[in-house]
């Protein structure tokens, strides 16, 4: 039969078969394979969001020396999914190998030599030289996630010919007769069926790799579009029109402030798609891709003083919004403003310098008006270290998503925490690459090195971005871990203050789980990792803790001679019971809410009188009473931490109702 597609099992004779220029146009059928059935049954949930998928996507296109990669969601549909590079692409060598040895990846070995994906002078690094992120080989099954069926578009430069290959996922669970069709005692498990056609091109200078997802899983465009969310602001909404109090009241769900819009029937494919509500962008469409992500941080950061005092994502950010804003943390890109080494001396910024002994001590270090973190650390710490982490040699990577550039919504802002605080943000910075060779070859899990910073400020913003994240060779499949890898003494307040990264330039690589986004806590990396971060948290903390009493004690001094009233001490009194050597803070009684707003955005507790009826209506003989009880009653209820994580409003509420207990209107 001329027309039968032709059945290839074997990895060489497909690599031949696809090389032939006899063959174009036609069409070969062959297997995914795994190289272990172990890596078969976790197929089906090894990635928890679909921003995993992209993200595995993403790395994959920075391993294969991509410049740009454009990802196009068909945002607020979500029912196509397109990623383009412009790497090296894929000979049919190499495609050949990828589908018949999922999970044996030829990244880091000898086979990757040969085969171009990796470079000729270091296992370790692309051809281009980059530091390799992929190592397992499972990236293909992230596309599983998404769909189970999609197209793969490939192409090498100097070549005559692209590949184009249709390929169809099977998960483990799903019932199939595959398996009958390999010969007894192939150990690989079948986990997909692909078509492969080479299709001639006159265009020799092109190469990357296209992939097309033309039928999302339902679920995921449901997750992706924030499905369930809406229905119940809906829902909730058309109960309030009826008039049905207890059942909108019933479901505590509000609106993302900032989102992609909201289809609620989803049209038929070649309808038209109706929105019931328009997206809300914190961008424009006049705005570059480049200055969106950093539109995008405004939004979220300008909620600190009319919402609440730390922003949340889950509640700002529609799904969308928030794959965004993970993949640009995940991804090796550029931060939103500046790298944290290269942030420029400008008053507001005092730079230290982390020992590396178990009971050390951090150094200030001298930094000039002007001067880069990195030339400060370069001229003034001990042994004059080069901080590498930063630097690309090779150059630039873009990846850019619905016509957002994605980078790391990062930023370094010193919020104040009360009047008589500390008045500058704290950057601690650190290096670190310990001598290993007392532990095992067989247990250390090779060479560890790694920089880091930790950066303090009055406040968070977004609570998310508060805790350590790591970034192995510039990427991360994690977010930040609010628990500093479980840190046990008890620095809450300031723990809540801290962002930081670790930058491991060598090693973790065997730590990390196969999902990419959890360690594992027993390998001697993450042990070692672990009490590095927490020595270097013991040394913020205790240079915190000096430089709080330091201004608490100038504080008294000035104050010295005043009266206090008693209700105002015996608050004090409480606080420090409770919060031992925490700042006291400052709770200012303002006239309307535009004066709290900018009380709030300088790190004020600010009560509006207008919205406190118990103190708009005193008379003035009985204000500054009053006044000084609410300010008591608000620093006991933040002694115990009850207004944390509530909006300014319920905040204001609260100590309404306990004053108006006392005095009745």
């Amino acid at each position: 039969m001329a027309n039968a597609v032709e059945q290839i099992d074997d990895q060489g004779k497909l690599a031949t078969w696809l090389s032939n220029p006899a063959n174009e146009g036609r069409v070969v059928r062959t297997y995914l394979k795994t190289s272990d059935r172990v890596i078969a049954r976790v197929t089906d949930g090894i990635y928890r969001q679909p921003s995993s998928a992209l993200r595995e996507l993403i790395s994959n296109a920075w391993d294969a020396d991509a410049k740009n990669v454009t990802i196009l969601t068909d945002a607020p549909r979500f029912s196509r999914i397109y990623i383009r590079d412009d790497g090296v692409g894929m000979s049919h060598d190499v495609l050949a190998r990828l589908l018949h040895n999922i999970g044996g990846s030829a990244k880091r070995h000898q086979h990757g030599r040969e085969l171009g994906v990796t470079s000729d002078w270091d296992l370790e690094k692309s051809p281009g030289g980059r530091p390799l992120i992929g190592k397992i080989g499972i990236g293909l099954f992230s596309v599983s996630q998404l769909a189970r069926r999609f197209q793969v578009i490939t192409k090498v430069a100097g070549s005559n010919h692209r590949l184009v290959a249709e390929v169809k996922l099977r998960a483990y669970s799903e019932d199939g007769d595959y398996n009958e069709e390999i010969e007894a005692g192939d150990d690989s498990y079948v986990s997909g069926i692909v078509s492969i056609t080479p299709q001639y091109t006159d265009d020799l200078d092109a190469h990357g790799t296209d992939i097309i997802l033309d039928d999302v899983k339902p679920r995921v465009r449901d997750l992706l579009r924030s499905a369930d969310r809406w229905r119940d602001v809906d829902e909730t909404e058309a109960a309030l029109d009826a008039g049905e109090i207890d059942s909108g009241a019933s479901k505590r769900v509000e609106a993302p402030i900032f989102h992609s819009g909201w289809i609620a029937m989803m049209p038929r494919q070649g309808e038209p798609a109706v929105l019931d509500r328009p997206a809300h962008f914190p961008w424009s469409n006049e705005d570059p891709p480049e200055a969106r992500m950093g539109k995008l941080m405004d939004g979220v950061e300008s909620l600190s003083s009319s919402k609440k005092e730390r922003p949340d994502l889950a509640s700002t950010l529609d799904s969308y919004l928030e794959m965004i804003w993970q993949l640009g943390l995940s991804a090796p890109v550029e931060y939103v403003d500046a790298h944290p080494f290269d942030l420029k001396q400008s008053g507001d910024l005092r730079l230290f310098w982390l020992s590396n002994e178990s009971r050390g001590r951090s150094i200030e270090l001298p930094f000039a008006s002007g001067q880069t973190v990195r030339a400060a650390v370069k001229e003034h710490s001990p042994g004059k270290i080069e901080l590498k982490e930063g630097l690309d040699p090779v150059g630039g990577f873009k990846v850019n998503i619905d016509g957002t550039e994605l980078r790391r919504p990062i930023r370094f802002k010193f919020y104040r925490t009360e009047r008589s605080g500390i008045e500058q943000a704290m950057l601690f910075v650190g290096k670190y690459a310990p001598n290993l060779a007392k532990i095992p070859a067989e247990n250390r899990g090779g060479k560890l090195s790694f920089e880091s910073y930790l950066f303090w400020t009055g406040r968070v913003i977004p609570k998310e971005n508060n805790g350590v994240l790591i970034r192995i060779r510039g990427a991360s499949g994690a977010l930040f871990d609010q628990t500093f890898f479980k840190y046990q003494v008890s620095e809450q307040t300031r723990l809540r203050q801290i962002i930081s990264e670790l930058f491991i330039q060598s090693g973790m690589d065997a730590a990390l789980n196969i999902d990419r986004e959890s360690f594992n806590y027993a390998h001697p990396h993450v042990q070692i990792m672990t009490l590095w971060l927490h020595g270097a948290i013991r040394q913020l903390t205790n240079r915190h803790k000096e430089e709080s009493a330091k201004l608490r004690n100038a504080a008294r001094r000035e104050q010295a001679g005043q009266t206090t009233s008693k209700v105002l001490d015996r608050a004090e009194l409480i606080w420090r019971q409770h919060r031992t050597n925490e700042n006291v803070p400052d709770i200012i009684i303002t006239k309307d809410e535009e004066e709290a707003g900018k009380a709030r955005e300088q790190g004020f507790i600010a009560l509006n009188r207008s919205s406190i009826p118990t103190l708009s209506s005193s008379l003035s003989a009985d204000t500054t009473v009053r006044e000084a009880q609410a300010a008591a009653l608000t620093t006991i209820l933040s002694a115990f931490g009850l207004l944390e994580d509530r909006s300014y409003e319920e905040q204001q509420q609260i100590v309404e109702a306990i004053l108006s207990v006392f005095y009745e209107q």
